[in-house]
């Protein structure tokens, strides 16, 4: 007997599949603000939707906090972002605050840089 199209169980889609930007790797320095002391962290990489980072500080799911990071077109990106999931040191934070401009920036980086391997802070 077949089952009918969608009265199967649901499917669980993979992280490419729930996203929602195109991502680039992007290896560079970011700071992060999440109590008034700003904190050193690396960049995994970036969309116009968040940005992946590894960073040593416990940072626990919800949290808010703002950071700084530069592009290697020379556009320093500047936002607030929430802690949407962790594992390990690696930490995925979604911006909640942007500049469009900056979003604009992100989305162009990401689509010239995704012919590319991971950029690198020079």
């Amino acid at each position: 007997m077949t089952t009918p199209p969608g009265s199967g169980p649901p499917s669980v889609a993979s992280g490419a599949e729930r996203r929602s930007h195109r991502r680039a790797g992007l290896a560079v320095p970011v700071m992060l603000d999440a109590a008034s002391a700003w904190q050193k962290a690396e960049c995994l990489d970036v969309s116009a939707g968040g940005v992946a980072v590894r960073s040593a500080v416990d940072l626990p799911l919800g949290t808010v906090l703002e950071l700084y990071f530069e592009l290697p077109t020379g556009v320093a990106v500047e936002a607030r972002a929430e802690v949407v999931r962790r594992d390990g040191d690696r930490v995925a934070l979604k911006f909640v605050s942007i500049e469009h401009e900056l979003e604009v920036a992100l989305r162009g980086f990401c689509r010239i840089s995704g012919l590319h391997p991971a950029v690198t802070a020079r």
